[in-house]
């Protein structure tokens, strides 16, 4: 088999699981709407998951999550019921759906999240969520990140032979926090090599190094802690970079100044809505363009004008504000599945440069060692008009979960449950 047929069949089983799931949680619905859980005795519904199908006490919750979902959202239910939504994707939502101080903006995101659903990466379906979820519940995200910064504590404990660095703190201060922490694991590992290149030479290689990654990381922390006591082996500081779309940084702007700006509307905002850091971590968008006045990040307003995206084709390589621009604008490298961060790719050409493709955002996007590499096997990378990356094989056949509902017209897919799910 191909590697395209395989990709086929095991999507075809998947497509299966999608449907029973939902076929699964269309039941649960109906048996908590008709109380059909009283006539043996179960107090709710998911008691009778558990005994019905000796489920999990977790995964009956789950269900009957889903099962809500579904009843709340009829467009997302059909296309649960239809296979068009996987099975992860279909758990997010739920999830988000059960949180009660956001059902005021439900009736408007059904097809929204349906269309999210089928059309995102699973990691970016996360972050759009979150985002939707902080819109839709001022109060609760506020109160949340409130908490995390109230909580933040930091303390060394000794157990036994073992030492244990104990802290947690708000996402924005971690964002710092990991990024100097990187830096020092790497400077422990260009010494590590130095050091066993001066004895092996030319026959060193990686499989010689003699401390694991979990080491080094500990063997980082204890410089860092040397370097704060005044010895700056780190050399200068780390830049901070952190993506806010320009609605986002203007609304909080407003706020910072004493006016009463709008309340953003979760349903039209969350889809443009970025408030993150280069692996794609949703932050707090007051304390983020707090920190960008005072200048302990560079903020990289989407859209802004003092960001170049546009270099022509005088510049072989992306350098400056637009290789930034390019790896801000994809949270992970373009291969689908590869979850390396864009922070840690390169800018690399969709067009070749060689076939004329020109040096701008536009032409760009991250892409991994890996998979830049692979481009030279004749592996193509293209965006469409709504921006989502393809990877096409050298037959032209496309990799991954986007062929997905191409497929699916031809696994002799029926529509009876979601018929009767909107009937």
């Amino acid at each position: 088999m191909s590697a395209s047929d395989v990709e086929i069949a095991a999507q075809s089983l998947d497509f299966v699981h999608r449907r029973a799931v939902a076929a699964s949680a269309l039941m649960v619905q109906r048996v908590e709407t008709s109380q059909a859980f009283r006539s043996d005795g179960h107090r709710n519904v998911a008691a009778w998951g558990r005994s019905t199908h000796n489920w999990s006490s977790a995964e009956s919750a789950r269900m009957v999550r889903l099962a809500r979902a579904m009843g709340l959202l009829p467009m997302f239910g059909a296309a649960c019921l239809a296979g068009r939504i996987g099975v992860p994707q279909m758990h997010a939502i739920a999830a988000v759906t059960a949180n009660p101080r956001v059902r005021e903006f439900l009736d408007g995101a059904d097809e929204l999240f349906a269309g999210w659903a089928e059309g995102l990466p699973f990691d970016d379906l996360a972050v759009v969520l979150r985002h939707w979820e902080e819109l839709a519940d001022v109060e609760g995200a506020r109160s949340r990140h409130d908490r995390a910064a109230r909580d933040r504590r930091a303390a060394v404990r000794f157990v036994s032979e073992r030492v244990y660095l104990d802290a947690q703190g708000p996402a924005h201060d971690g964002v710092a926090l990991e990024e100097v922490l990187q830096r020092f694991i790497d400077v422990e590992w260009q010494l590590e090599w130095d050091m066993l290149a001066a004895v092996h030479g030319d026959a060193m290689h990686a499989g010689l190094m003699e401390r694991t990654p979990q080491q080094r990381g500990f063997d980082a922390l204890q410089r860092i802690f040397s370097a704060a006591a005044g010895s700056g082996q780190a050399g200068a500081a780390p830049t901070i970079n952190i993506v806010i779309d320009q609605a986002t940084f203007e609304h909080e702007l407003a706020a910072m100044a004493g006016d009463e700006p709008s309340r953003l509307d979760p349903n039209r905002h969350a889809a443009q809505r970025r408030c993150e850091d280069t692996a794609g971590r949703v932050l707090d968008p007051h304390a983020v363009t707090g920190m960008a006045l005072v200048a302990h990040v560079r903020r990289i307003v989407v859209r802004s004008d003092g960001v170049v995206l546009d270099m022509g084709r005088r510049r072989r390589l992306f350098s400056g504000p637009a290789r930034e621009a390019v790896l801000m604008m994809h949270r992970r490298c373009t291969r689908v599945g590869c979850n390396i961060p864009g922070s840690r790719c390169e800018a690399d050409h969709l067009v070749p440069f060689g076939r004329h493709g020109p040096t701008d955002v536009e032409n760009g996007g991250p892409g991994c060692d890996s998979h830049n590499r692979a481009r030279n096997d004749g592996f193509t990378t293209v965006r469409d008009a709504r921006g989502r990356y393809h990877t096409l094989r050298p037959d032209g056949t496309e990799i991954g979960w986007p062929m997905y509902r191409m497929h699916m017209r031809f696994l002799g897919m029926i529509d009876d449950l979601a018929d009767q799910f909107t009937s």
